[in-house]
């Protein structure tokens, strides 16, 4: 891959099987995958000497979510998700599908050092009044288990103000409509271990016509040593 991850999370792609046939040199070194369609799922793959453990079976009611532990030359729980609302049925007064993931998995998170990220399909402009879905509930959630927005941190800005889009939707054009929805979140306790977090370009990713998402980096000092989330008191849902 051209960025040349460590370990990447990749929504709305094709299984294991399928991208091998279509893309014989994708030489992952380990791959999960979930979803209903073969041609569009959630994965999460493995490069060089990192390797991935399943935690458990999963929850298949959740759409989608995997949660894995990555090993190598750093050790951390990956909770993976794709926010898939048309499958996964709720109501304004309902957890929508990262809530219900977090919350599912909250004790997998509170192992080791953990990082929640992927497609989570909203943003803070979309919350409404007693809406439980809204964002801001799910940051709050991750906050109370010691996780912050890698992005939000790196850039100081808040939830809102982002600086670049991640997903290019609709007509795929720089000024078309644009969103903020992919996210990383990462202990708080080891945020000064960020390095960089970097979006994807528009001529890159959008203009070639590979995707209507770019992608959301982060580079983690893998050589420190990673804190654990703190124990917290309470859970937001």
């Amino acid at each position: 891959m051209a960025t040349a991850p460590d370990v990447a999370i990749v929504s709305e792609c094709a299984d294991p099987d399928t991208l091998r046939t279509k893309a014989p040199d994708f030489e992952p070194s380990d791959a999960f995958w979930v979803g209903h369609n073969r041609n569009k799922g959630l994965g999460i793959f493995a490069f060089g000497n990192y390797r991935l453990l399943p935690y458990g079976r999963g929850d298949p009611s959740i759409t989608y979510a995997l949660p894995v532990r990555v090993r190598g030359p750093a050790t951390v729980n990956v909770l993976a998700v794709w926010a898939h609302h048309g499958r996964t049925f709720y109501a304004s007064a309902m957890q929508g599908p990262a809530q219900l993931a977090v919350r599912r998995y909250r004790r997998f998170l509170g192992e080791v050092p953990s990082v929640v990220i992927g497609d989570f399909n909203n943003h803070v402009r979309w919350d409404r009044p007693r809406k439980v879905n809204n964002h801001a509930n799910l940051v709050s959630q991750l906050e109370a288990i010691g996780l912050v927005s890698a992005y939000h941190h790196f850039y100081a800005v808040p939830q809102g103000g982002e600086l670049h889009p991640t997903l290019y939707w609709r007509d795929r054009t720089q000024h078309g409509p644009t969103y903020h929805i992919d996210y990383a979140f990462v202990p708080r306790t080891s945020s000064h271990l960020l390095r960089s977090v970097t979006v994807g370009a528009f001529d890159a990713w959008i203009g070639t016509g590979l995707s209507d998402h770019v992608p959301l980096a982060i580079d983690i000092d893998a050589s420190a040593s990673w804190s654990r989330p703190p124990p917290c008191a309470r859970e937001v849902d």
